[in-house]
């Protein structure tokens, strides 16, 4: 947050945070904890930006010199042990004329550290993973959602979970900047490296911004690949049914709007035989099938679910092109494949009762005012249309892909991505290095 290292007042070992910890420390201490929160007041008054000394880095060459701004990186805990770009003034320079906004706008704090996310901070963070500035606009629409105290990031970041971001973006900017939503629309793809860089910029945001470090303030005791990279790629809007709307119509955007949606995902499972049906019993089967792989008597479903946050999603559901169609052309609706989901997903009392404590069972139904209760199924959230669908993948079917939810944020946030004045001409030289794309 910008404080000197001697700013904190009492100090505690990490080690007392833990299970059947020592709790000695505190209650030694608790005559100096008391008089530190109620007395103490800092020595100077000021307030203002302090100007920091730019970093620099020596080697025999530019190659060693990378290595040393790594190694001093990785020291320091601003990467994720990838290696980075340095983040030089010309390179953040670049990436600062992906938006008009200035670069001391503040988009929020990001917790548990509390760095302050300006518009330059994200250029800088995006220079060191490699960014272009035509991604810039969806990066500060993303953290945008993710910094709206409504999306509770801090239990993202903080948390014992395995959780990540999940991003989801809709309209022409996907295209323009090359973010997949066909083929490996998940990465890795060389041809749409948008998915992979955005997600990290993200990543390396919550890691430095938010001091996200394992076993410090990011308590997650697995992590996981998708904290390198996160989940960011476009729904096939090209791919819908002509009557199923897009996941930004659906969010209440006009037709054609770019808008980021932005979620919380703990795990994915990709569903084997979803292909295209062509009768009524196999659309059945493979609706079927799929309810069958999100019904488990997950926590994180029931966790302050039903009226108290009546439009958490319990996850996120991928259907390819032709999955979808096939559907469609069995008149299938979104709204209907949603409850067919809904309906037969609902987890067994004999699984919620075997699986959950009777602690636990006592405190989800308190919690669901009359949505859970004894001896009878539990659905996995409060209503169907809570059943995110988002077409991807490709012209191809045989396989869904399930993300499951995390029960932070207690909904998906959405929003509108603003493109800067000089757009065409940001389009008009990724062309000219990239060549055609979108």
């Amino acid at each position: 947050m910008g404080f000197p290292p001697e700013a904190p007042q009492c100090v505690f070992p990490h080690s007392m945070f833990l299970e059947n910890s020592d709790l000695s420390p505190i209650y030694e201490k608790i005559d100096e904890i008391i008089d530190r929160l109620t007395k103490w007041e800092p020595k100077t008054k000021n307030k203002g930006k302090v100007a920091l000394p730019k970093i620099t880095v020596d080697g025999k060459d530019y190659p060693e010199a990378i290595d040393n701004m790594n190694l001093l990186f990785q020291r320091n805990g601003w990467s994720d042990t990838l290696p980075v770009l340095p983040p030089t003034e010309e390179r953040v320079e670049r990436l600062l004329t992906g938006t008009d906004l200035s670069r001391d706008i503040v988009i929020g704090k990001i917790l548990p550290r509390g760095g302050i996310a300006t518009v330059e901070l994200i250029a800088a963070v995006a220079a060191m993973a490699g960014c272009r500035p035509e991604y810039m606009p969806v990066l500060i629409a993303v953290m945008k959602a993710i910094l709206n105290p409504e999306f509770a990031h801090w239990g993202i970041n903080a948390t014992t979970n395995s959780c990540y971001p999940l991003v989801i973006v809709n309209g022409p900017i996907a295209k323009q900047i090359r973010l997949n939503s066909g083929y490996g629309c998940l990465g890795p793809d060389p041809a749409h490296p948008a998915g992979g860089l955005i997600g990290r910029t993200i990543r390396l945001l919550m890691l430095i911004g938010g001091g996200a470090m394992p076993g410090s303030r990011s308590m997650s005791i697995f992590g996981g690949p998708a904290r390198y990279t996160g989940i960011v790629f476009a729904e096939d809007e090209d791919g819908l049914p002509k009557d199923w709307e897009p996941l930004n119509v659906e969010r209440g955007f006009p037709q054609g709007s770019n808008v980021v949606t932005v979620g919380g995902v703990i795990s994915t499972v990709n569903l084997s035989g979803g292909g295209t049906a062509s009768t009524e019993e196999e659309a059945r089967k493979n609706l079927y099938k799929s309810a069958c792989y999100m019904r488990v008597p997950s926590s994180v479903y029931f966790l302050n679910s039903g009226a108290r946050w009546p439009d958490r999603p319990p996850g996120y559901m991928l259907l390819p092109g032709k999955g979808a169609q096939g559907l469609s052309t069995l008149g299938w609706s979104k709204g209907q494949v949603k409850t067919f989901l809904w309906e037969h997903s609902k987890v067994s009392w004999f699984d919620i009762k075997n699986a959950r404590s009777s602690k636990e069972i006592a405190e989800h139904i308190n919690a669901c005012d009359g949505l859970l209760k004894e001896n009878e199924p539990w659905p996995i959230t409060s209503k169907p249309e809570n059943i995110m669908i988002i077409v991807a993948g490709g012209e191809q079917s045989g396989h869904w892909y399930w993300m499951q939810g995390y029960y932070q944020p207690p909904r998906p946030m959405s929003v509108e991505i603003d493109l800067p004045k000089d757009w065409e001409k940001l389009l008009k030289k990724a062309e000219e290095e990239l060549g055609h794309g979108g």
